[in-house]
């Protein structure tokens, strides 16, 4: 099948490159994959590194738009492939990432397919990935959750929730937002960890700012409010349970930031809840 690659990009150029060459190494028929990197620098910096691979089909877009999910949208709209994918800009694919996924979509039938997130050397990052493939339904779709992991039958009426994601107030959950419609509109989704995806390990400690953890709380609160339903309102307390313990354990330490940042992850997401408005 062929792959549009949306890659919304800012900030980063030598990342974007790294990205390009995975691509290029894939093995993959590289005519049937076409990569849309939505530009919002300032600058034409990214041009250079983009005409350095020629034989990939790079559509360029420049946008004077920020926002995450705006400019996803922007790629979706450019798109002609069967399958669409949104990789971040500094995350690279593996050789067999396309075609397992091609594996996989051809085998389950399914709408969306998903995978994991890798260290260099094949291992779990950011989260500990479930090994056995799986079907994902409205229980289990949050901790199975990442943009970049996510691959959507091309069906026309793909779109982001622009009101949520990274360059928003409500700065989070575009891709549980997208994911959790998906599944009421009754796709079917499957796990399949042989599909992975390698994205740098950022310490959370170190680059988990208080502005950061509010602005990404504010989104999940949007996307629990745009979303409202039992199950999200069920989910909402798991989450806000679940920090409010982490704030009596960092607490009794005497860890006064961590404790601190707990209690801003709640606020935000409280927050965001009321003020989120469909």
């Amino acid at each position: 099948m062929k792959f549009s690659l949306i890659v919304a990009t800012l900030g980063r150029f030598e990342e974007v490159g790294n990205f390009l060459k995975s691509v290029e190494q894939c093995n993959y028929d590289n005519k049937d994959i076409e990569i849309i990197i939505v530009d919002q620098n300032e600058t034409s910096k990214l041009d250079a590194i983009v005409n350095e691979f020629k034989n990939l089909n790079i559509i360029h877009v420049k946008s004077k738009i920020k926002g995450l999910s705006q400019n996803r949208n922007i790629g979706i709209a450019k798109a002609t492939g069967e399958i669409i994918a949104f990789p971040d800009d500094d995350c690279e694919y593996l050789m067999e990432t396309l075609f397992n996924v091609d594996k996989v979509f051809e085998k389950e039938k399914c709408d969306i397919v998903m995978g994991r997130i890798v260290e260099r050397d094949g291992s779990d990052s950011l989260r500990s990935w479930p090994k056995e493939t799986h079907k994902i339904n409205k229980l289990n779709f949050y901790t199975r959750c990442s943009s970049i992991t996510m691959f959507f039958k091309n069906n026309g009426k793909l779109k982001l929730n622009e009101k949520l994601g990274v360059g928003n107030y409500f700065g989070s959950c575009e891709d549980t937002d997208i994911l959790y419609r998906s599944l009421s509109n009754g796709s079917k989704v499957i796990y399949n960890p042989s599909i992975a995806i390698y994205h740098p390990h950022y310490d959370s400690k170190k680059n988990m700012t208080e502005e950061k953890i509010y602005n990404y709380a504010l989104g999940f609160g949007g996307f629990v409010k745009s979303n409202l339903h039992l199950d999200t309102a069920f989910l909402s307390l798991k989450v806000i349970g679940f920090h409010s313990v982490k704030a009596m354990i960092n607490l009794l330490k005497g860890n006064s930031e961590q404790f601190k940042k707990s209690l801003i992850a709640i606020k935000g997401r409280i927050k965001g809840y009321i003020q989120y408005k469909n």
